[in-house]
């Protein structure tokens, strides 16, 4: 089984820390500089991948799925890693989709066999592929269609990424008030440990799931120097009164 890995971001980093914690090999790394690191043998040359190697892995920005298949041989089995992209942005025949759950950033320590995988293969000698090679590196594996996974992407951003965007406001206001920045990382963890047992619409707490519009104006107030932060506050505090009390609104 020869293997080839593209790409050198975060992505790349965890999968070939991944291959090598499970004792699996990947044969070339293409890199797009010289002097880049990595434990495998690397290539800069992206003809150096032939259609001697069984499987590319493309951990490329998705915006260069497509880009990159285009200059792949045809016979070539080619999976990429994007949980916004279709399945057929891979030209060749045999193709997959595996979309790790997960932040993945360089250096960080994961337990790869946890991370919840979305995965979509064009054809059964692909789906073998991903059974022999891949499933044993990376964690718990659904099977999704490439609408499906769109949806759990924009899921994600919600989840995920807005949620870090509001921790920066978070921390920005507590910076204003010349208190500790981590103020609040016990609530956040207890928050996280509640979400793992129950549905988020049971634990829902805060002025907007109960109608406090004393304590909503006085927020907003306090956020007439931030008008950007405010349209979020107003907008979100919104919603949480549509989803809880629609009927007292």
């Amino acid at each position: 089984m020869r293997i080839a890995l593209i790409g050198n971001g975060n992505l790349a980093w965890h999968l070939s820390t991944a291959f090598r914690h499970h004792g699996s090999r990947i044969d070339l790394h293409y890199l797009r500089k010289e002097g880049e690191q990595s434990p495998w043998k690397t290539t800069t040359r992206i003809s150096d991948i032939n259609d001697t190697y069984h499987l590319v892995l493309l951990a490329v920005p998705d915006s260069q799925i497509a880009e990159v298949s285009a200059q792949l041989p045809e016979k070539v089995r080619v999976v990429h890693f994007s949980g916004a992209t279709s399945l057929a942005a891979i030209r060749q025949e045999h193709r997959a989709v595996c979309w790790p759950c997960q932040t993945l950033t360089k250096g960080t320590t994961i337990d790869y066999a946890k991370i919840p995988v979305l995965f979509e293969s064009s054809t059964s000698e692909m789906q073998t592929y991903v059974d022999v090679v891949l499933k044993p590196v990376l964690g718990q594996w659904t099977a999704s269609t490439s609408e499906q996974r769109a949806k759990a992407h924009l899921a994600a951003t919600f989840s995920n990424n807005f949620t870090n965007h509001m921790q920066v406001i978070s921390q920005e206001l507590l910076k204003e008030a010349n208190l500790p920045v981590d103020l609040f990382y016990s609530m956040l963890k207890a928050h996280i440990d509640l979400l793992s047992q129950h549905d988020p619409r049971k634990v829902q707490t805060g002025p907007a799931k109960r109608n406090d519009e004393k304590t909503l104006r006085t927020h907003e107030e306090l956020l007439l120097n931030h008008p950007e932060w405010k349209v979020i506050y107003e907008r979100i505090s919104k919603d949480i009164q549509n989803t809880h009390n629609p009927h007292e609104l």
